[in-house]
């Protein structure tokens, strides 16, 4: 008589949420993307999450879907992702959780959207003018500084400028005697 008293006191089993995702698998990116989850629960839908990684940039953003239509144990849920501009992948993930906390696992297997659209800009390869630029002053200066002619005397020259003082020598010296 005492257990069956404590029957209704001990929780029921519960089975996590059952997920049905509906989403395009290619997708224009310059376009929001719709993805709707309908959802079979034993016990009421607490909230439905979402997360995705723009393929772009890398960033990851978290977020709650918005009910839809139907009832809290048996309804459908959507999200609406915003225009990602550029082409690529983009990964997401649902998961789902009942007011007792039995959730789908997390993350959920990732779902991907193939999306088309234009190719990133690629940005101005100012390195590579700065190397050359830089290689450039280096390769001019180093001629100016070790190239004999213009800074220094070449040989020709310095031969005649030593003729030129034996020269005078010789003058002076015929003109001591």
């Amino acid at each position: 008589m005492i257990l069956l008293m404590l029957l209704p006191c001990v929780p029921a089993a519960n089975a996590v949420p059952i997920l049905d995702i509906d989403y395009l698998v290619n997708a224009n990116a310059e376009d929001p993307i719709h993805i709707f989850v309908n959802i079979t629960s034993d016990q009421p839908v607490d909230y439905v999450a979402i997360w995705y990684i723009n393929s772009t940039s890398g960033n990851r953003y978290d977020d709650f879907m918005t009910f839809a239509s139907g009832n809290s144990t048996n309804g459908t849920w959507n999200y609406t992702i915003p225009p990602m501009v550029y082409e690529g992948t983009l990964e997401f993930h649902v998961s789902a959780s009942d007011i007792y906390g039995s959730s789908t696992p997390e993350p959920a297997p990732a779902l991907y959207i193939s999306l088309d659209g234009p190719e990133p800009t690629k940005p101005f390869p100012w390195n590579i003018i700065i190397i050359v630029a830089f290689l450039a002053v280096t390769l001019v200066a180093t001629e100016l500084i070790f190239k004999p002619g213009l800074y220094r005397p070449t040989g020709r020259q310095k031969a005649k400028a030593l003729e030129e003082e034996d020269r005078k020598k010789e003058l002076e010296n015929q003109k001591d005697k």
